[in-house]
C-alpha cells in the first residue's frame, strides 16, 4: 500500500483522487466510494465518515474514487461541476450547459460563505434572485425551486440561517403572487409541482435547523410553509416526509 502511496503522490492518510481529478488534502474524509467503470454502478456508504475506501470494487474489481465527508465534498462538487460545463459545452448541449452553470452559482454563493465573506454572499444573493427570475421568464420549464433550495441549504450548511432566511424571503413572495413558473394548473406543470415542493422544503430544513430553534422569524417561517402547503393546488402533491413534517409546527 505504501508502494502505491508512492505512485500516485498520496501522503499519509490520503484519499485517492476523484474521476474528476479533485484531490483532498491530507486527513480528509469520505462517506463512501464509488467503481471508476461507470458501467458496473458499484459503491458504499459508512455510516460514519473514514479516512480511507477500498482499492477495489467488490463487485467488478476496477478502482474506487471517493465520495467526500463535509467539508471537503465542497470542493469534490466544484471538480465535478466543471468536468460537466466542459462536456456539455464540448458536445454542445444546450439543455445540460445552462443548467450546470446555474448549480456552479449555487456553488459560488455556498464558496463565499465557507469563506467568510457574507458581504460578497449577500450581493451574490441578489444577482442569483435576478438571474433565476430572468431565466424563469424565458423557460416556463425552468425547476428554478431546485436551485432556490440549493442556495437556502448552501447558507445553512454554512453556519448562517439569517442569509438563508435572505434566500427564502424573496422565494415566498414569488411563490405566493403566482409569478411565472407558478402557475395552478400542477397536475400539467412538473416545473411549478417542483417549485412549490422545493419551498416547502427549504422552509422545513430551516426550521429543523438547531440555530433556529429561538430565532425571530421561526413564527414567519413556520406560516411560509404552511400557508404554500395548504394551497389547494399545492398539496395534492407534496411529499410524503412533507405530509409527516408539517401537522408538527407549531
Amino acid at each position: 500500500m505504501d508502494i502505491l502511496r508512492r505512485l500516485f503522490g498520496l501522503g499519509p492518510g490520503q484519499l485517492p483522487p476523484t474521476l474528476d481529478g479533485y484531490q483532498a488534502p491530507p486527513g480528509a474524509l469520505a462517506t463512501g466510494w464509488s467503481c471508476d467503470d461507470p458501467e458496473c454502478e458499484g459503491a458504499g456508504y459508512f455510516p460514519d465518515p473514514r479516512p480511507s475506501i477500498p482499492r477495489r470494487c467488490d463487485l467488478c474489481g476496477s478502482g474506487t474514487h471517493p465520495r467526500h465527508a463535509w467539508p471537503w465534498q465542497h470542493d469534490e462538487r466544484r471538480a465535478e461541476l466543471d468536468a460537466l460545463l466542459e462536456r456539455a459545452e464540448e458536445e454542445g448541449d444546450k439543455y445540460l450547459a445552462p443548467m450546470v452553470r446555474l448549480h456552479l452559482m449555487c456553488w459560488t454563493f455556498e464558496d463565499h460563505l465557507m469563506r467568510r465573506d457574507r458581504a460578497t454572499a449577500l450581493a451574490f444573493l441578489t444577482e442569483a434572485d435576478v438571474r433565476l427570475r430572468g431565466e424563469m421568464k424565458e423557460d416556463r420549464f425552468l425547476t428554478e425551486g431546485s436551485f432556490r433550495h440549493l442556495l437556502v441549504l448552501g447558507a445553512l450548511r454554512s453556519g448562517d440561517p439569517d442569509i438563508a432566511l435572505t434566500a427564502l424571503d424573496p422565494w415566498v413572495t414569488l411563490a405566493h403572487t403566482q409569478a411565472p413558473g407558478y402557475g395552478t394548473d400542477l397536475a400539467q406543470d412538473n416545473a411549478a409541482r417542483t417549485n412549490y415542493r422545493s419551498l416547502v422544503s427549504s422552509c422545513l430544513v430551516w426550521l429543523d435547523d438547531p440555530r433556529t430553534a429561538t430565532h425571530r422569524a421561526r413564527p414567519t417561517v413556520t406560516s411560509w410553509a404552511l400557508t404554500t402547503a395548504r394551497a389547494p393546488h399545492v398539496r395534492d402533491y407534496l411529499t410524503a416526509d412533507h405530509l409527516t413534517r408539517l401537522p408538527q409546527l407549531t
